[in-house]
């Protein structure tokens, strides 16, 4: 029962967001001009590597790659603020009710849509990775597969419960799109996206290492460009692994609390 809602809940949100020919251009055309964009950000500085500083270490980095691997966590990224606005879709189209009312589990419902959102970055990400390896040259340097691999993972789970957390957040207000607008520049600058961390001001660093987005960037970038082993990558795995335990734990408790307001209050669907 929980994966035929979980499938059931991605195929439906799946067939809405490729309705219209606007969605490929935001899921494909867009990210790949901001990639562009930030990749000749830096040529003037005529230099095709860039110096990523971790634990005491400096790893030297393509500068193609280590803007691939920004545009491709950050749109994944915003793939998943936008999971947190199905809920109002759903209010919208006045089938909410029907959501909370229906037997199907919460938690596979918000997977579901996390899921699609997923599914739909995919395509993305091989087109774009093909491209960008094939037409810039971009030097992979790989020394330990396993810890590339759980780069990718952590990354990939952490953001997906962030999404699901998002989604849960959202079922409480009308003001879901705004509040995912708001996020998304602020966390462009924080994740180190356009830039390494060691170049972000110190009072900000405090806000960056409170986003997944800026542990995945770390760990892929450095397992996949720099040739760091697992160790090198243990301390932003391991906190992306709780990242992960939080956020799940907190979709939970909000759609419990969501369910709990709207058996005592009614107006769940009223605000």
């Amino acid at each position: 029962m929980f994966l035929r809602t979980v499938l059931a809940e991605a195929r439906k949100n799946i067939k809405q967001y490729f309705f219209t020919a606007r969605a490929l251009f935001w899921a494909l055309a867009l990210p790949l001009g901001n990639g562009l964009y930030l990749y000749f950000l830096y040529l003037p500085f005529g230099s095709r590597t860039v110096n990523l500083e971790f634990t005491s270490r400096v790893f030297t980095l393509d500068l193609a790659g280590f803007t691939l691997i920004g545009q491709l966590l950050y749109s994944f990224f915003t793939m998943m603020l936008l999971a947190g606005v199905a809920f109002d879709a759903e209010r919208w189209q006045g089938t909410l009710e029907s959501v909370l009312l229906s037997p199907a589990n919460r938690i596979a419902i918000l997977l579901g849509m996390a899921l699609a959102n997923t599914l739909s970055y995919v395509w993305l990400l091989m087109g774009v990775m093909f491209s960008w390896v094939m037409f810039l040259n971009v030097s992979v340097v790989i020394s330990d597969l396993p810890a590339l691999l759980a780069s990718v993972l952590l990354s990939y789970l952490s953001l997906v419960a962030l999404g699901m957390s998002l989604e849960a957040f959202c079922i409480h207000s009308r003001r879901a799109h705004m509040y995912v607008n708001m996020l998304q520049e602020p966390i462009m600058f924080l994740s180190g996206l356009i830039f390494p961390l060691q170049s972000m001001p110190e009072a900000l660093l405090p806000i960056s290492y409170l986003l997944p987005l800026t542990f995945g960037l770390i760990s892929v970038r450095l397992t996949l460009l720099g040739g760091a082993s697992i160790f090198d990558v243990a301390i932003p795995l391991t906190i992306l692994g709780i990242m992960i335990i939080i956020f799940t734990a907190s979709a939970v408790w909000l759609v419990g609390y969501a369910e709990r307001n709207a058996k005592a209050k009614a107006t769940l669907t009223q605000f």
